[in-house]
């Protein structure tokens, strides 16, 4: 006879054969669930492989029929990988080798646009991308070349520019007949009536005064031509601007005189220098003067003020401005009276302000306008400073 510890024993292993049954089907069925996703993973990895090879295929044909050469460059710039038109642009005999001195050996010269130029004036344009794929596996680290041949493109847009360029003489011909047509016919009609001798001498005088008249308009249109044709740069010195503020003072003397005008000067900082033609930037600045006076009329306000502009991370400049009490102009003509030929005076020759803008930018700086209309007009340079020199 079983006693009821036996007894007791029994049925617990029962119930543990019973519960390692159960484990062991759970297990059995987990395993069986684990291979199927396993067969699943194999046959995403083997198709995912496949697709990887046919986008790789694809890369490489793409690669060896784009005309533009594309290099891969290591950390220490050496060609570690280049499709057939870098081969056929730099060589085979590149691979393996520092890309500068590859460019040394390939290319003529290359400039700040990153243009590479080579012997035979062929040009290419270089971009580049930094490749940092991974951050343990320095083979990875590097950078990508881009070499275009933009010849092509160069000489279409320098034929686009040509003709461009001749358009704008056309109109600019046209537009200067047009202004040398009034004055020259005033002179010639003022001419034709001095020969009269039934003229008296008051009216000889006046007729003489008023050929004078037209024949200053004239030069003044042609030396503002000529100004305006040479681009506003002709030599590249150093030019002290209270020296130019000096000389602008005498040179504009004679008209704020005539005019019964007044300019006020506001004081200078010293040292200042810029770059360029004194010149250039003198007729710019009496543009601006005579345009005030002429927009006034008699008693004419002008203030000329000087003053160093800083801004952070951009490069030191100066303003030189020419203020003016008159009618002042509207905002949709503040672009508008920078263009040849566009005056709404009478005796205008429509090239003053067109001649400071193209001396600003030959100069690498800008030209504004701040104006109100009723509130009066100011008119600017802003140019990059060369120097600042220390005060004595």
């Amino acid at each position: 006879m079983i006693n009821e510890v036996e007894q007791k024993r029994l049925e617990e292993l029962e119930e543990a054969f019973e519960l390692f049954n159960q484990t062991s089907t759970q297990l059995t069925q987990a395993y069986e669930s684990l291979q199927h996703e396993v067969i699943e993973l194999k046959q995403k990895l083997a198709q995912s492989n496949k697709e990887k090879h046919r986008v790789g295929e694809r890369l490489d044909q793409l690669l060896a029929l784009l005309p533009a050469g594309v290099l891969v460059l290591d950390e220490e710039e050496h060609i570690t990988d280049m499709n057939p038109a870098a081969a056929r642009i730099l060589g085979k005999d590149a691979l393996g080798r520092q890309w500068p001195v590859v460019v040394r050996n390939a290319f003529l010269t290359h400039n700040a646009a990153s243009e590479l130029i080579t012997h035979d004036q062929t040009i290419y344009q270089l971009s580049e991308t930094p490749l940092n794929l991974s951050q343990t596996d320095a083979s990875l680290k590097g950078k990508i070349l881009l070499i275009q041949d933009v010849t092509d493109a160069r000489t279409l847009r320098d034929h686009i520019s040509r003709h461009q360029r001749l358009s704008s003489m056309g109109e600019m011909a046209a537009s200067l007949a047009h202004q040398v047509r009034t004055p020259l016919a005033s002179a010639l009609l003022y001419v034709s009536q001095l020969s009269s001798k039934a003229l008296d001498e008051s009216k000889r005088e006046k007729f003489a005064s008023k050929t004078l008249s037209s024949l200053r308009h004239l030069e003044a249109l042609v030396e503002d031509m000529l100004q305006y044709a040479r681009g506003g740069k002709a030599k590249d010195q150093a030019v002290d601007v209270a020296d130019l503020m000096t000389q602008l003072q005498a040179s504009v003397e004679p008209k704020v005189f005539q005019s019964r005008s007044v300019i006020a000067y506001d004081d200078i900082s010293p040292g200042l220098v810029v770059m360029g033609d004194q010149d250039a930037l003198l007729t710019a600045l009496q543009n601006l003067v005579s345009n005030a006076i002429d927009v006034v009329g008699e008693h004419a306000d002008i203030r000329i003020r000087v003053s160093p502009v800083t801004r952070e991370g951009k490069d030191p400049r100066v303003n030189i401005s020419v203020k003016d009490q008159g009618p002042g102009l509207s905002e949709s003509l503040h672009e508008k009276i920078f263009e040849p030929f566009f005056t709404s005076r009478a005796k205008g020759t429509g090239l003053g302000l067109a001649v400071v803008r193209a001396v600003a930018q030959a100069h690498d700086g800008d030209v504004w306008v701040h104006s109100i209309p009723g509130q009066g007009a100011e008119f600017g340079l802003c140019l990059p400073l060369a120097a600042q020199k220390e005060q004595a």
